[in-house]
């Protein structure tokens, strides 16, 4: 390195949350979106199947009614954030830091991983068993506390805030190999 060379340090991400009013999710994360370079916001949202008159339709629904997370730099002047004009607030420890952590920041983590809509997982079933092979389903694999085989969901619970949410997240069953396509490395080849 020679002098006059600017050093360039990675800049560390955090993740917070906002609190707005229910059904204001989607329009505050948009707006922060649109008014902060460098921010993400998302309102948690997941892929739910829902049977009506025997025909059975995606639909997208909002899992944290009320909250909206965002993925910052660490030293972001976060009352900043929010669009003029918005009801919302950011959410703060105790300690007055308004960052992520423990619990909380994996969960905010899990939910950017999958860019804030957690969509259907996929699944083998061998006789009466169901694997999770891969997808959001899989990563919360050790919070499962229910498994619903009919409606292929899975339960799962999830710290947040201090606060227990329980929520079904779906898997598609994906066709088993055949028994002649089982000595090749995966089916399809």
């Amino acid at each position: 390195m020679h002098h006059g060379a600017i050093s360039h340090t990675p800049i560390q991400t955090a993740y917070g949350c906002l609190f707005c009013l229910t059904g204001r999710e989607q329009q505050l994360a948009a707006g922060i979106n649109q008014a902060n370079v460098g921010i993400r916001a998302t309102a948690v949202h997941q892929i739910k199947r829902f049977t009506k008159r025997g025909v059975t339709v995606p639909r997208e629904e909002i899992v944290l009614k009320g909250y909206v997370l965002f993925e910052a730099p660490v030293q972001c002047p976060v009352q900043e954030l929010l669009p003029l004009g918005e009801t919302a607030s950011v959410l703060y420890y105790t300690d007055g830091a308004w960052q992520l952590y423990g619990e909380d920041e994996a969960y905010a983590r899990w939910v950017f991983k999958y860019g804030g809509v957690i969509r259907m997982s996929r699944a083998h079933r061998t006789g009466d068993h169901i694997t999770i092979i891969d997808g959001p389903l899989k990563d919360m694999e050790k919070r499962i506390v229910r498994m619903d085989r009919r409606n292929r969901s899975g339960q799962v619970s999830v710290t947040f805030g201090g606060k227990a949410f329980k929520f079904w997240l779906g898997y598609e069953l994906i066709e088993e190999c055949g028994p002649y396509a089982q000595a090749l490395a995966s089916c399809g080849e």
